[in-house]
């Protein structure tokens, strides 16, 4: 569908939802997660449709003239989408490297139109103001899913740390909610520095990347039984160095997409049928350097996230101050653009909003935290907001370096290596910007990596060797230092399994 609908949708809804019924181009762009100029051409349709109008002066802005209750989607469709679902067939001549030809059945033309008929006969039922409830609801329900949520007694996670091969490098863990306290109930040894770990949806399958020089991955399968980890497959090289970060498009066709640091590699890996690594499917080198002539002499992919419809991957690359975004191919990594960064910035860690709206990434070199838009649809992303992630009167030596949502989207957190701490920084959900930070102690030395569960957030604190549980407020997203701690050698990573995920009980340490 025409993505200019989504957007004139977007506008119309916003403007109803401001107490004057107006705003600038810029605001609603921020509303929208899109750039000021595309709105501005669909408010110049819709100032020609008499749906809006302007108003001059320092206060002027887009006036909304209708009533929600009186326009259709049907009306909007009319307006920006007519005939988006017909195809444009290729030419089919002789020198078109399309296989399609020209002479498709013209009953194929007459089944597109009256697929669009089909489509402006229901848009036509359904008045902005319907949509708008339609939206309030889901956005309510979706709230009340991720509050109501309950999780049994104890949580599981698994903990990646630096290891050598013959020692244990991955652990699963148990929380218990009521009191704090963690305990080990399984070590797995075989992998070199299995310092990032990731699992599927239902949390059956687990992979870890192994960092070291000639770098390597691989995969798990996780006993629903017990926990334990059955290794599916031997280690695929990677071809890179270092491998630090790994994540899952997941879908109809699943792959493993890998970050190496050292070398500026990112892959991908196709995934068989029972979740075994199959073949690499791209490899792609970075190229260049910044300011910093320590860190920065060249190029440092530190994470690749997927979007959440698996078309776009986002790779943070530490070396170039950029966020490089390939388009997803049948496996293949397409480069689709770049996010440049302030010079010395040195972007680690990245997440895209569940709203699908915003994004906000880690700096691991200038110590801060970048808000960005995200337009789902263009897969284009742009920043609107850098802030330090520490507070003013600090000044030592200091390392962001993980970031992570709550689990209602309200909140985001990012860990910061030398100060020692948490900072929770409250979302405007109108803008995506950054505001009211907290910073809360994590109980140890060099928080690299965390997670947020729904009451706690579990720290892993590398150099003092132990996992930190710090409480955590649901309403206000604020932080408690933590009062249990858990002792493991040199962790890196957290992931926690999925809140119903239950295993048996066993003794600590046990195989």
């Amino acid at each position: 569908m025409n993505s200019e609908l989504t957007v004139a949708v977007h506008c119309l809804l916003y403007l109803d939802s401001k107490e004057d019924r107006m705003a600038n181009s810029e605001q609603i762009a921020c509303s929208v997660a899109t750039h000021p100029a595309r709105v501005r051409k669909v408010l110049s349709l819709l100032r020609r449709h008499d749906l809006v109008t302007t108003k001059e002066g320092a206060r002027g802005g887009y006036l909304l003239k209708c009533e929600l209750s009186q326009v259709t989607l049907g009306d909007l469709y009319r307006i920006f989408a007519q005939g988006s679902l017909h195809p444009n067939w290729c030419s089919g001549s002789e020198h078109s490297s399309c296989n399609i030809s020209s002479n498709i059945p013209a009953v194929m033309n007459q089944i597109y139109s009256g697929a669009e008929k089909q489509v402006e006969m229901f848009f036509d039922r359904l008045p902005l103001s319907e949509v708008k409830q339609m939206l309030d609801e889901f956005e309510k329900e979706k709230e009340e899913k991720s509050v109501s949520k309950e999780a049994g007694p104890n949580w599981h996670f698994f903990v990646g740390s630096y290891a050598d091969r013959g020692e244990p490098g991955i652990y699963l863990c148990e929380l218990q909610r009521d009191t704090g306290e963690m305990r080990v109930i399984h070590e797995t040894a075989g992998l070199t520095n299995p310092s990032f770990v990731t699992f599927d949806a239902k949390g059956m399958r687990l992979y870890a990347v192994s960092e070291q020089t000639e770098g390597q991955v691989a995969g798990f399968a996780v006993d629903p039984k017990d926990g334990k980890l059955t290794m599916l497959h031997s280690e695929r090289a990677t071809h890179g160095a270092d491998p630090c970060h790994l994540a899952l498009k997941c879908g109809r066709d699943p792959f493993l997409l890998v970050a190496n640091y050292s070398s500026g590699h990112v892959n991908a890996f196709a995934l068989e049928a029972d979740g075994s690594l199959g073949e690499m499917t791209a490899l792609i080198r970075h190229e260049g350097s910044s300011v910093n002539q320590e860190r920065q002499e060249s190029a440092h992919a530190h994470s690749i996230v997927p979007s959440h419809d698996g078309r776009f991957a986002f790779v943070s690359d530490l070396g170039t101050d950029q966020i490089v975004i390939y388009r997803l191919e049948c496996g293949r990594l397409v480069k689709h653009g770049v996010t440049h960064l302030p010079p010395g910035t040195g972007p680690r860690h990245f997440v895209l909003h569940p709203s699908e709206r915003f994004a906000y990434g880690m700096n691991e070199l200038n110590n801060t935290m970048t808000a960005y838009t995200f337009d789902p649809v263009e897969g284009r992303l742009e920043a609107i907001q850098h802030v330090s992630s520490l507070p003013d009167d600090f000044r030592g030596e200091n390392y962001p370096a993980d970031i992570h949502f709550s689990p209602d989207g309200r909140y985001v957190y990012g860990s910061n290596r030398g100060h020692d701490s948490i900072v929770r920084f409250r979302i405007d959900r109108h803008t995506g910007r950054l505001e009211d930070p907290e910073w809360t102690s994590v109980g140890g030395c060099w928080p690299r990596n965390f997670a947020v569960l729904d009451d706690y957030v579990l720290v892993a604190n590398q150099y003092s060797g132990n996992i930190a549980a710090l409480r955590r407020d649901p309403e206000s997203g604020s932080l408690t230092p933590a009062v249990h701690s858990l002792s493991i050698s040199k962790p890196s990573c957290i992931e926690p399994l999925p809140a119903d995920f239950a295993v048996g009980k066993h003794p600590a340490g046990s195989m």
